[in-house]
């Protein structure tokens, strides 16, 4: 559904009673109800658009998380399965600290081990990454 077609159709049914109850000649006696009327609708009207926006702004934020998470596999798998936050970095739009997060998620989940270089470098090796050679010869269960 488009975002503000519920808002028309609510402004939509509270002019069309206005007109109605104009002709029947009962707008002076009934007013009170339309404005009761149009009260209630824009306040449903409100609360679905806050509660879409939250949800939107929910599913944003996931298709990001997942979005960096397949930058830094493609890092890894072009470095045989090592990777370190400035290799990410380079590789995208992401700041140190994104890319710190999500390898560090990624440790926490078990998917990443932590190393440390002789300088004093983080590196995450990410042991699911394979060759072709390493698939071909895995053991058959």
């Amino acid at each position: 559904m488009r975002q503000g077609s519920s808002c028309v159709g609510c402004l939509t049914v509270f002019f069309a009673s206005i007109i109605i109850l104009t002709f029947m000649g009962m707008l002076a006696r009934y007013g009170w109800v339309i404005l009761l009327l149009a009260a209630a609708a824009g306040i449903y009207w409100y609360r679905n658009k806050s509660m879409n926006n939250r949800k939107g702004q929910e599913q944003n934020k996931t298709e990001i998380r997942e979005t960096a998470e397949k930058i830094v596999l493609r890092v890894a798998a072009l470095n045989e399965g090592l990777v370190t936050p400035m290799d990410v970095v380079l590789a995208s739009d992401m700041t140190l600290e994104q890319a710190g997060e999500i390898l560090e998620g990624l440790r926490q989940k078990g998917y990443a081990k932590l190393r440390v270089a002789e300088n004093g470098s983080y590196v995450y090796q990410l042991d699911g990454l394979l060759s072709a050679k390493q698939k071909r010869e895995s053991e058959r269960l």
